[in-house]
């Protein structure tokens, strides 16, 4: 059994010795014999200890953390003492043992005869006690300091320094005659370089000195050759002499003799050792330093390098063509005409304020078209038509729901009140009966031509479903009244009057932009309200105002699990209407119940009461336990589609695959459908298709199914319990998107998903007592998101109030710093001006529905005459078109560099591959178009998607007046995609776009371990270090064609900002495309250069060559602010234009923007 490491000492007498006798060459001193005992074993106990053992036992610890190498310690004090090496006479050990335990006893010849005892399992471990002791002895009398610092050195023989008080002893044959160690007496003549003392002192400080410093030349060199750097030399007979020669970090000899060549050898690399202590290569614990302070020369060379501007030269016939265009377009001709245009273009904008506000025409909300009001005959012509025609349709409820029994109740409270709250339980039927029971109110109450209702539904597939399912219950007569519009897909009504349509949030803030007081309109009716998502928040902004300006309209807030007391106090203490709901009885099992139903032990955090925090790493699903369960319900679960919910995209795909690959899977008895909000409204709808036969539909999905949307045949709901939740870091302005756990709210609306028509059973992958910790209510989207878009929104619909007073309004309004904060980054992007109005940029930029970096790109795009490539890269940074996962990410990594060649940029391989599959559409075959997507590791459903972001896009630009139509956008042989296959030209226009997101690439870097590698590359942005994501082309690069690096997206993890989309930015680009302050610093006939808004640019070119880029920069920005001003005016100056993008593309494809001339070893650390 092994010992405890406790110590007991006895002292067989009072150590009070007496005087200290010094006679010549002779040292004595009488002392009581003292010994150290180590806690016996256990089985050697005769007695149980008493308390005051058990407390000396428990110091042994404190004693051996006290002298944490006791035979060093013990060695040196005594060689130093006496100024010898050799302590073979004056320190001896012996060893015995009793059963399994060893008792070593050492005997101290000096100062006084000093015996001591340690017990321990091993000899080394009892010789250590035995030593801590006698060192604590030695402490006692002064021969250590307090702090166990040794005696000073003594040369040749030593003289014990004067002792206190000792006692004399009895029998005790050596007090009078304590023989003098002499170092000759052992080893022989030392070698005129090995001095004792230092010998004894090397020793003691490096216990293992040989290895320390293969260790540090190691670690100095990153070489493992170090047997060309340390060289022993061993000769002689019986006595051993080492010639050790160091070679780094300069040539170091040292020689120490020995009886054997090990020894030799030890006391050589001690000696070296101490030559490196002394040269401060060792840190204060006599360790190697890190590898980047041994090279601090390198390490200081390569921040010089970092730190010198970066030497622009400009080709000699490029300057030529620049002076060329300056003389015959001069700078102050242009700056002249343009101040004259804007003079001009004021008084035509007062002239054209006034025709609106005399026309005061606003866009039909239902059909988009012009709004014009009906006189009263038509009205009631229209009215008498429509209840005819009702009347004749009679159309039925069908299946009886909860809601109907309240129809009369709410269709009062609404006429009654203009903001009715209806607090309607999971599976009334309030999303598809109370539009339809107000509509057929007005229109049998002879109103009808004055009713169009507005429902808004927080995602595509419910806003279309509901559609479909409403016109199908009220007939082929009147199912032409309903219709839907979502993004990318649009079926309204035929006409206003009498209508119904269906639409998302979004889609009714853009309406809103085109008629801000929703005339036309008798209801909007916001369901799913609680949900709170950002444009959800806006929209209720936006309502209050409507009713203000809007008598006619009426506002109804659906809610099935929200705070509606709060919703309701939000509009003025609106009236509360309650309706019950009707769920079928569905079973719960939380994982405890769900894990004991499969036969499987619970996990220790349900097992034992374990202290797990709630995180991030905490909701991390278990995706093979979540297929094992889906297995486990087809082969056992009662019939009835499975619904599945699951964080995001990357775990529905991963739950598919594991299915697949399940051997009871592979018959073909499951129908497998993912549904994901990125995915087109066809793809989605596949989900509503009954399998044939007896198959089990298994539907893997994130929260897009969680409201609004029944499914009929689920019977069984499988949920993880977390999901995606962006949060956005204001300080750092970074985006994680996390996988959190949902709240109290979600899993009832997940449940409901299997009761809806039928008995149904919930299975909760998450233990009971996680219920208990979650929140009742979702944090609000507002509150942890960037705020950019939605000061765009905000200035779109309220232009004369400030961003922080619009946003005040909001029902749980952002702190006010995050508002400012995103002010001043859409000031940075030229959205805004420095009074928070929206510059002509930003009303360009408003009119994308995307972010409002990426529509600035697509803005600068149309005027740079390459839509094509932006319009790609825009609509691919909103859905990836790989098909990542983690089982073939090496194979997406490979298609990328294959898609990139040497562009070094992410978003020319998203240009390319969209490229790519349109030209394999239009041109190959069935074959063809498969062999390129499996090629590329593309997917087609994601491809589909981008194809329709792209065509959105181009209708914004068209609506933005930025092109005649938005097929231009789409043609290459348009003169809008002149330049698109112009790659440097590409590249600049995202970095004019996305500015200030600015990577300074670096050579040289100091990893944590400190290493230094100096031809590795390190990166960083305003905010402090990054790195660059596996998905990036960039990342593992040695070469890159610039000092900058452009970015869209990052994110966090772990401590680490991570950028997951990079693209290589031509120097010039930045000083000629970039809208901020330039600061000019003149030495000689040459200029430093550098952005006011950053630290991380500055160049370095000729005066006379920068003098001339000025005016171009100046005639870039006089092209842009006229054509943003003045679209319609672009084509009198198109030839203009066309020839300055077109030395914009010279000047980039032939001034050299790669940093790094020489050429760099491969090796990454320094040899």
């Amino acid at each position: 059994m092994a010992l405890p490491g406790a110590l007991l000492v006895r002292l067989r007498g009072l150590c009070n010795l007496g005087k200290h006798v010094d006679a010549g060459s002779k040292i004595g001193a009488k002392c009581a014999e003292v010994r150290l005992l180590a806690t016996r074993a256990r089985s050697f106990e005769d007695d149980v200890p008493s308390p005051a053992q058990t407390r000396q036992q428990q110091g042994g610890s404190d004693l051996l953390r006290e002298f944490h190498d006791p035979k060093g310690l013990l060695n040196n004090t005594i060689a130093r003492s006496l100024g010898v090496s050799d302590l073979s006479q004056l320190i001896q050990y012996s060893c015995t043992e009793h059963g399994n335990v060893k008792k070593a006893t050492v005997t101290i010849l000096w100062p006084a005869r000093l015996e001591m005892e340690g017990f321990a399992s091993k000899k080394i471990d009892a010789e250590r006690f035995a030593a801590a002791a006698a060192c604590l002895k030695l402490k006692e009398m002064g021969l250590l300091g307090p702090n166990n610092q040794l005696p000073k050195k003594k040369a040749g023989r030593g003289r014990a320094a004067p002792l206190s008080t000792f006692s004399e002893t009895k029998d005790d044959p050596w007090t009078d005659d304590v023989p003098r160690a002499r170092a000759d007496d052992q080893s022989g003549p030392q070698h005129p370089s090995e001095d004792s003392s230092d010998l004894s002192e090397a020793l003691s400080l490096f216990p293992h000195p040989k290895s320390l410093l293969t260790t540090v030349i190691q670690v100095a060199t990153s070489s493992n050759k170090t047997r060309e750097l340390i060289r022993y030399k061993t000769m002689g007979g019986k006595l051993k002499k080492c010639e050790l020669t160091l070679l780094w970090p300069e040539e170091i000899k040292v020689t120490a003799t020995a009886r054997n060549r090990a020894l030799a050898e030890k006391r050589a690399a001690a000696l070296a050792c101490m030559k490196l202590k002394e040269l401060e290569l060792l840190d204060k614990d006599n360790k190697p330093l890190r590898h980047a302070s041994y090279n601090r020369k390198e390490v200081k060379k390569a921040g010089e390098r970092d730190r010198r501007p970066f030497p622009l030269e400009v080709p000699a016939h490029v300057v030529e063509s620049m002076r060329g265009y300056l003389t015959q377009y001069p700078v102050a001709t242009e700056m002249q005409r343009l101040w004259e245009e804007e003079e001009e273009r004021g008084q035509q904008t007062l002239q054209q304020e006034d025709e609106a506000e005399e026309e005061d025409l606003v866009t039909d909300a239902i059909t988009g078209r012009p709004h014009r009001p009906l006189s009263t005959f038509h009205s009631h012509k229209l009215s008498a038509e429509l209840q005819e025609r009702w009347e004749r349709a009679n159309p039925t409820l069908g299946l009886v729901l909860p809601v109907d029994a309240h129809r009369q109740r709410v269709v009062s409270a609404v006429d009654s009140s203009r903001v009715v709250v209806i607090a309607g339980e999971t599976g009334c039927g309030k999303t598809t009966r109370i539009p339809r029971f107000l509509l057929e109110d007005r229109v049998r109450g002879g109103e009808g031509a004055g009713c169009n209702i507005l429902v808004t539904q927080p995602r595509r597939i419910s806003a279309v479903s509901v559609a479909h399912r409403v016109a199908q219950e009220m007939g082929p007569t009147l199912r032409h009244s309903v219709g839907h519009q979502v993004r990318l897909d649009s079926r309204p009504p035929e006409h206003s009057g009498g209508a119904l349509l269906f639409l998302t949030v979004g889609v009714l803030l853009r309406k809103l932009q085109g008629n801000p007081t929703l005339r036309g309109i008798s209801h909007v009716v916001v369901d799913e309200v609680h949900e709170r998502d950002i444009n959800t928040d806006l929209l209720l902004v936006l309502l209050r105002s409507c009713l203000n300006e809007n008598p006619d309209l009426r506002l109804v807030l659906m809610s099935a699990t929200g705070d509606t007391q709060r919703l309701a106090r939000y509009f003025g203490g609106s009236p509360i209407v309650k309706v019950p709901g009707f769920m079928h009885p569905v079973k719960d099992r939380y994982l405890e119940d769900v894990l004991r139903e499969m036969g499987r032990p619970p996990p220790p955090s349900v097992r034992t009461d374990s202290h797990r925090k709630d995180g991030k790493d905490d909701a991390t699903p278990d995706l093979d336990l979540v297929a094992d369960v889906i297995e486990h319900i087809d082969r056992h679960g009662e019939p009835g589609a499975v619904l599945c919910f699951l964080p995001g995209w990357q775990d529905i795909k991963a739950v598919q695959q594991k299915l697949e690959s399940k051997r009871y899977f592979s018959s073909g008895s499951q129908m497998i459908v993912p549904l994901h909000s990125s995915l087109s409204v066809a793809d989605q709808q596949l989900v509503f298709q009954r399998p044939p036969g007896d198959k089990r539909k298994i539907v893997l999905t994130t929260n897009i199914a969680e409201t609004s949307i029944t499914i009929d045949d689920i019977v069984h709901v499988v949920d993880v319990g977390t999901q995606k939740e962006q949060n956005y870091d204001p300080h750092t302005k970074v985006s994680c998107l996390d996988t959190v756990w949902i709240s109290h709210s979600n899993v009832t609306q997940r449940k409901g998903r299997a009761g809806r028509c039928q008995p149904g059973h919930a299975y909760h992958l998450f233990p009971r007592k996680q219920l208990d910790a979650m929140t009742t209510f979702p944090i609000p989207e507002i509150l942890r998101t960037p705020l950019e878009s939605l000061v765009v929104q905000a200035k779109i619909h309220s232009p004369s109030l400030k961003a922080v007073d619009f946003l005040s309004q909001v029902l749980d309004s952002p702190e006010k710093e995050a508002v400012r904060d995103a002010v001043r980054n859409l000031q940075e992007i030229g959205v805004l001006d420095r009074t928070e109005a929206l510059t002509p940029l930003g009303e360009r930029v408003a009119c994308l529905a995307c972010d409002p970096r990426l529509g600035k790109a697509l803005v600068l795009a149309s005027v740079f005459r390459c839509v094509l490539p932006i319009l790609s890269v825009a609509a691919c940074l909103t859905r990836d078109p790989f098909h990542n996962s983690l089982l073939n990410r090496a194979l997406v990594t490979k298609a990328k560099g294959s898609l990139s060649g040497s562009s070094h940029s992410d978003y020319l391989v998203f240009s390319r591959a969209v490229q790519g599959w349109k030209q394999v559409q239009q041109q190959g075959d069935r074959e063809e178009r498969h062999d390129y997507l499996d090629t590329h590791t593309l997917s087609g459903m994601s491809l589909r998607f981008i194809n329709g972001l792209v065509s959105q896009f181009s209708d914004n630009l068209q609506e933005a007046q930025l092109v005649p139509h938005s097929n231009e956008c789409l043609r290459t042989s348009s003169l809008y995609n002149q330049h698109s296959d112009r790659d440097e030209l590409v590249k600049a226009v995202l970095l004019a776009g996305l500015y200030p997101n600015l990577i300074q690439v670096k050579r040289g870097m100091v990893t944590k371990s400190g290493r230094f590698r100096p031809n590795s590359l390190c990166f960083r942005t305003h905010s402090g270090p990054v790195l660059l994501h596996r998905s990036s082309v960039n990342r593992g690069k040695d070469q890159l064609p610039s000092r900058w690096l452009t970015f869209f997206s990052a994110v966090k993890s772990n401590g680490n900002v991570f950028i997951r989309d990079s693209s290589a930015v031509h120097p010039l680009a930045l000083l000629l495309l970039t809208d901020c302050d330039i600061t000019e610093r003149v030495s000689g006939d040459r200029v430093e250069v550098s952005l006011s808004s950053s630290s991380l640019v500055r160049c370095e070119l000729p005066a006379d060559t920068w003098e001339l880029l000025w005016e171009l920069r100046t005639s870039i920005q006089t092209m842009l602010h006229r054509n943003l001003s003045r679209p319609h005016d672009a084509a009198s100056k198109s030839s203009q234009d066309g020839k300055l993008v077109s030395l914009l593309v010279e000047l980039l494809n032939n001034t050299d923007s790669n940093p790094y001339t020489q050429t760099h070893n491969d090796d990454s650390e320094v040899d």
